[in-house]
């Protein structure tokens, strides 16, 4: 039976958003020809904020990451980190995200503003700021033991402070968290005063790419200590 165009444009479109909905383990998600035509079947898809190309699931083929922006289910602006797997036939089937936010961002969380692909891992970063605070935070994702882990996160925050003529920069931190053998670094550098170099160990833990972007990347109380914002 033949589709009339509109209804194909929106069962396709349909398929995309399903294909990421249901998609929790590499090769699973309905087929596309290619990338674009991925993005293009989401509803108002872009996919022009960062990408990247690379083996990532171990299959020695040209996998994607990146991120995509579309309008959900419920007609809201959305953004998400999306793998898509190549096939051998040389199509794409989605085959890990993380969890649906805002394409507009939060009050503090400014929204995910760039994904690299680097030595099989996809590198997902996004800044933020609260009140005289900023920074940034970065994931490093993998594949390992058939999931999508957080291998490492990295979190730098720092302080601004208030003059006459402006902002001008306070004290800084530095948080290094390898989440697999949960080794850390912390790095301090104050507006007065020696920078401050500290090493030590949290308990290894299991996050993964669909829990949150800010998997890696809480409250540590070590970290809290230096990072007073």
């Amino acid at each position: 039976m033949l589709i009339p165009g509109v209804a194909r444009q929106a069962l396709v479109a349909g398929l995309a958003i399903a294909a990421i909905h249901s998609a929790v383990a590499a090769g699973i998600g309905d087929g596309f020809a290619s990338v674009d035509a991925f993005i293009k079947a989401l509803p108002h898809g872009k996919g022009d904020i960062g990408h990247g190309y690379g083996d990532l699931t171990g299959s020695g083929r040209r996998d994607w990451a990146g991120v995509v922006d579309y309008v959900s289910q419920d007609e809201f602006k959305t953004r998400r980190v999306v793998v898509l797997a190549q096939q051998a036939d040389g199509s794409y089937r989605v085959a890990a995200q993380g969890p649906e936010e805002s394409a507009d961002g939060g009050t503090s969380h400014l929204g995910i503003d760039e994904v690299k692909v680097e030595q099989g891992s996809v590198n997902v970063s996004w800044p933020w700021n609260w009140h005289g605070c900023g920074g940034e935070s970065t994931q490093q994702i993998k594949f390992h033991r058939n999931q999508w882990r957080v291998i490492d996160a990295y979190i730098r925050r720092a302080t601004a402070i208030e003059t006459p003529d402006g902002y001008e920069p306070g004290d800084s931190a530095t948080l290094g968290h390898n989440l697999l053998t949960g080794s850390a670094v912390i790095h301090f550098e104050p507006t007065n005063g020696k920078a401050v170099n500290k090493s030590f160990h949290l308990k290894p833990s299991i996050e993964l790419l669909d829990d949150s972007y800010d998997s890696g990347s809480g409250s540590i109380k070590q970290f809290d200590k230096y990072a007073r914002c």
